[in-house]
């Protein structure tokens, strides 16, 4: 800008005119979307100011590159008795320019207009290959750092701790958004711009799939290339806190055993209710209106009732045994499992890919309208997304599945005690650990366990453990490092 400036002035003293405005910004001549503002500006400045006869521009492509500031240009020649100069070709044009002069503006701004149109679409098909390649087109988000060399999102170590604490924090359940927004900034977490991470920024971050490994781009969902932060486990819990009714507030008392079960006759959740100011009670909140049923019970008699759903997955000495062995025969078939398990997912992918295939033919004949087809590529792209993000854990087998095995046994064979020896928040923390949720009915609590488990609650209901332990055994190949998500506190 500082050159054009300077060739304006130039061409200005040359010719003999006086500049009495300049108007240096940067600003796309090519808008077709919203107002050019200093433009603009100018164009009202030249109208009021009947005195100005002369406008200097670098070139026709910094003075417009739309039709629409191209007549604005016309009317200012034609009816505000204007003469528009270009410094950079010496071309005049005035009420007195030769139509075919004018015809050459028009061509000179068509071309313009075409040349950048060809920039924006060479960008957007550059993106759009980024985004196939799995490489997210735009700004790393918080955590994340673009790095010129490579071209790839990486990890920002001194973020990426805060991003993991906001989601273990939310996931918990035990925290508002401005709860964890309010701890993230006394630990010292900034944007890149050194602001304080508030509540909406980060409602948006925990609410980014980019975290776990995916991204969205143009309404499309595509499998980064990028390390994710989380899991996707940890992602989902932390959606179904955000996406609850429940509040926490630090001025509130804070009841364990909230948003656990929900009321077996209306599923609405259960909450706990302080009630003469010395006993805690759980009841069904009634949104959907009251009903019979479910009373009051005491936050006490709430916590006996949930020993029998821990007891039912805690296994004995000789089982645990029996699992061990089990898993220590198992070590020779893990490349045969894996290796099926790839071939399997494999052959999904190709069916996807060959429907996707069909589906553009389709297209291309016409035989499906735009409508239909965009439907059915996101719901076809979406499944490949989700199978390549299988084929990658299958190809990650865990190399520790039998210690993992071992000390997940070993934790099943503790849950009632440590349920049993620790406090109420304790308690709280093994529930969510081994179901994702319970339904209490007719004073009794029916659980959702989680995996593993599962296994454990079904297995122990029957005779044959065998099919069982096969499905325990190929979780533990798939799933790297659960270990650490098995433990409970005291």
């Amino acid at each position: 800008m500082d050159a054009q400036e300077k060739l304006g002035h130039e061409y200005a003293l040359r010719k003999g005119l006086s500049i009495v405005k300049t108007w240096k910004v940067s600003e796309s001549a090519w808008n077709n979307k919203k107002e050019r503002v200093a433009f603009n500006q100018m164009i009202d400045y030249a109208k009021t100011h009947s005195d100005i006869e002369h406008i200097i521009f670098d070139i026709t492509d910094r003075m417009t590159r739309n039709d629409f500031d191209k007549l604005k240009i016309i009317e200012l020649i034609q009816y505000g008795q204007k003469t528009i100069h270009f410094s950079r070709s010496n071309k005049i044009y005035n009420k007195d320019s030769s139509p075919d002069d004018l015809f050459m503006l028009d061509i000179e701004v068509a071309v313009a207009k075409k040349m950048s149109n060809d920039i924006s679409r060479k960008t957007k098909m550059g993106m759009q290959e980024k985004a196939e390649q799995g490489i997210y087109p735009s700004i790393s988000p918080l955590g994340y750092k673009n790095t010129t060399a490579t071209r790839q999102h990486e990890i920002n170590h001194d973020q990426a701790p805060f991003i993991k604490k906001a989601f273990d924090l939310m996931a918990s359940g035990h925290y508002s958004l401005q709860m964890v927004s309010e701890i993230l900034q006394k630990e010292g977490f900034r944007t890149n711009r050194s602001s304080v991470v508030n509540k909406s920024t980060l409602s948006y971050l925990l609410g980014n799939p980019f975290y776990y490994g995916i991204f969205i781009w143009k309404g499309q969902t595509y499998q980064g290339n990028h390390e994710p932060l989380i899991s996707k486990d940890l992602f989902d819990r932390t959606q179904a806190v955000l996406n609850g009714k429940f509040h926490p507030s630090k001025n509130k008392k804070v009841f364990p055993f909230n948003n656990l079960a929900v009321c077996g006759t209306c599923g609405c959740k259960i909450l706990g209710e302080r009630k003469k100011k010395l006993y805690n009670y759980y009841h069904c909140t009634f949104s959907k209106g009251r009903h019979n049923g479910i009373g009051y019970i005491r936050e006490e008699r709430l916590a006996e009732m949930f020993k029998e759903p821990v007891k039912r997955i805690t296994i004995n000495e000789d089982l645990a045994a029996w699992l061990k062995e089990g898993l220590a025969q198992g070590r020779k078939n893990t490349l045969q499992t894996q290796e099926n398990r790839l071939s399997s997912l494999k052959t999904q992918q190709g069916k996807v890919s060959s429907r996707l295939s069909r589906l553009f033919d389709l297209r291309l004949d016409k035989e499906i309208d735009e409508e239909a087809f965009k439907a059915k590529e996101n719901e076809l792209k979406t499944q490949a997304v989700e199978i390549k993000t299988q084929i990658d854990a299958a190809g990650a087998m865990n190399p520790n599945f039998y210690e993992d095995g071992v000390k997940t046994l070993e934790l099943c064979k503790l849950l009632y005690s440590e349920y049993h020896a620790a406090n109420y928040e304790g308690k709280a923390q093994i529930l969510k650990r081994i179901a994702s949720n319970f339904t209490l009915s007719d004073a009794t609590l029916y659980p959702i366990y989680r995996k593993p488990f599962s296994f454990f609650a079904e297995g122990l209901s029957r005779s044959n453990w065998l099919p069982l332990l096969d499905d325990f055994r190929n979780w533990l190949f798939l799933l790297p490092n659960q270990s650490s998500t098995l433990t409970c506190s005291k």
